[in-house]
């Protein structure tokens, strides 16, 4: 088979425009259910805010966190109970967020047969509902621990973000057609996902933090804004 280009897009920020704990956070005050942990986990999570402005973790270091500890508002769930929970989540908050102009992009390379994948660090069975509901065959993020049939609260290391997003691409890809990485695109919105740019040949970034934006217009990278 010929080797194929591809086209990779972030989720939060790009695809659409919110983040996907608002989401979470939504579905369980709208149900009333897994309040307790939900708010556990933002109280708990709120106090590396200042360290954060003071300099003293980076975003990256913060994202990394939360990433790993976000399975504790679904901990005991079976997928399947999990899975009611992220249809709604896909239908009635990322869904309504969409940003049309990307959207669009996105459909114009996979009407060029391009691979169009989604790789997010947002847990991989609701990221794979979401590319369900949007026609987007392939994703790539953070699986969840599961233990006695139920999610543990724990998710697989590493989170599917920064440097580990080119990881777990290369692993969803291994074995699979060739990829011509020179020719391809990837699209991201924050200096986190660098790593992601930075290994196609086409970067593209959107609506943009400024520190990404000050970089892409240094290397000449697209900007949609």
């Amino acid at each position: 088979m010929d080797a194929q280009i591809a086209a990779i897009f972030d989720l939060d920020g790009t695809l659409y425009t919110g983040h996907i704990i608002q989401g979470i956070m939504l579905h369980h005050r709208t149900f009333r259910v897994k309040r307790w942990r939900l708010y556990s986990f933002i109280v708990s999570h709120m106090a590396l805010y200042p360290l954060y402005r003071a300099g003293v973790i980076s975003e990256a270091g913060t994202r990394e966190i939360w990433a790993r500890h976000l399975g504790w508002t679904i901990a005991g769930w079976t997928p399947e109970e999990a899975e009611r929970a992220f249809k709604w989540i896909g239908e009635h908050y990322v869904r309504p967020l969409i940003r049309m102009d990307i959207m669009e992009r996105l459909r114009e390379h996979q009407g060029q047969g391009h691979r169009v994948i989604i790789v997010s660090g947002t847990w991989e069975p609701l990221l794979a509902e979401i590319g369900r509901q949007l026609e987007i065959h392939e994703t790539v993020g953070t699986p969840l621990a599961t233990g006695h049939g139920r999610y543990t609260g724990a998710v697989e290391l590493p989170v599917c973000q920064g440097a580990n997003k080119v990881r777990r691409l290369e692993q969803h890809l291994r074995g699979t057609t060739e990829i011509l990485w020179s020719q391809s695109y990837s699209y991201a919105d924050s200096m986190v996902d660098l790593p992601l740019l930075e290994y196609v040949g086409n970067p593209v970034v959107v609506h943009p933090d400024s520190e990404l934006a000050a970089l892409a217009r240094t290397k000449g990278w697209e900007i949609i804004a």
